[in-house]
């Protein structure tokens, strides 16, 4: 098969304008977006502090659940047993009247023992931190939740009486 002479031509300005889309495009950006000016195979972690990476955005985290279990009040035992659920969770740290009690995160959920003063109203605050993961170049993690409520909304409030 035999080209004509407008076919060659037809043929040679496609495989220009491919070659030029091609060429001219790399340096286009979106309306609104400034380009970057620096390569993103040259940037490292250490240069983006914000976590988020050159190429991509991080994907927001999913919160992480953070329960604490209703407490037995009135009582006259002199410690009682805290359970507490959090997702990706490191360590437990219970502040109240008697003293502040920590405990590491390593069995869910984590049963935490505390001990109770006589004839006091104990008050607590219950902070879970959340373990700290690196995924590429997105950080999530690393914080702290607090809570005086139980999971169903009620105050983390022991009043502890001796007979």
């Amino acid at each position: 098969m035999k080209l004509s002479t407008s076919h060659v031509i037809l043929i040679g300005l496609l495989a220009i304008g491919i070659a030029a889309f091609f060429l001219f495009t790399r340096q286009a950006t979106s309306p609104g977006h400034e380009q970057e000016t620096e390569s993103p195979a040259t940037s490292s972690p250490a240069d983006d502090p914000t976590g988020q990476g050159q190429d991509f955005p991080c994907p927001e985290a999913t919160p992480e659940f953070f329960n604490v279990e209703p407490v037995t009040s009135l009582t006259d035992a002199l410690s009682q047993i805290i359970t507490v659920d959090l997702g990706n969770g490191e360590t437990i740290t219970i502040t109240t009247e008697s003293g502040t009690f920590t405990a590491p995160f390593d069995t869910f959920p984590t049963e935490i023992e505390i001990t109770l003063l006589p004839n006091t109203t104990h008050n607590l605050t219950v902070e879970g931190r959340v373990r700290e993961v690196v995924q590429g170049n997105c950080t999530y993690g690393g914080y702290t939740l607090s809570t005086t409520r139980d999971r169903y909304g009620d105050p983390l409030t022991i009043e502890q009486k001796q007979p």
